[in-house]
């Protein structure tokens, strides 16, 4: 495991050096947001292999980087959500109870202008160049309020799997790197952790 500052340190060389892949991820999530918000209904198996994409841009970012640690974890969680992914359905995705779309949009707010690791102006440019697809935790902010929104895209296997790296990467970075900031995605990833032990009950 790599210091605490060498980590710090490769996190902020990432932001600082690949912010136009960041803006290039905000436009992509903004559409995807108004698409939805128009009644776009993609399926559970499409929406899960769209939110691979960003999983893989943060280990291609981390390997680039040499952070082989972030590039190994993020390249199985792509793996895992694509191969669940394929078995999901292709019925349209449906919204949660309300309490779990509520942390949900809070959570891809969170994620959109996560304020770490980037020097801004003005509060404008969180909206555009926060570390989204950079970085492991607002990229993690914004799928787990994915999955909180539409009900996990149906897939158990899917939710579990971002409550488990979820929870690792939120815990990791209050206590290890001291970036307070990311108890956020610790609550969002017990929210799903939450949303995961209902529905084994249905």
């Amino acid at each position: 495991m790599p210091k605490t500052s060498d980590i710090i340190n490769g996190l902020q060389s990432i932001v600082n050096d690949y912010s136009a892949v960041a803006i290039i991820w905000h436009i992509v999530f903004y559409l995807i947001l108004a698409a939805l918000i128009a009644k776009w209904q993609p399926s559970n198996r499409l929406t899960a292999i769209l939110i691979c994409l960003p999983l893989v841009s943060v280990a291609v970012l981390a390997f680039i980087s040499g952070n082989p640690f972030n590039g190994i974890l993020f390249s199985v969680m792509a793996v895992l959500t694509l191969i669940f992914g394929l078995k999901a359905s292709h019925e349209p995705i449906q919204t949660s109870q309300l309490i779990f779309m509520v942390t949900g949009i809070l959570m891809i707010v969170f994620g959109l202008v996560y304020p770490h690791f980037i020097s801004a102006g003005s509060f404008l440019k969180y909206l555009y160049a926060a570390p989204v697809g950079l970085i492991p935790c607002p990229t993690l902010s914004i799928l787990i309020g994915f999955l909180l929104v539409y009900n996990g895209i149906s897939s158990q296997s899917i939710t579990l799997t971002f409550v488990v790296f979820g929870l690792f990467y939120g815990i990791f970075g209050v206590l290890k790197l001291a970036v307070f900031i990311d108890i956020f995605l610790v609550l969002g990833s017990l929210s799903l952790l939450v949303k995961y032990l209902l529905s084994l009950k249905v």
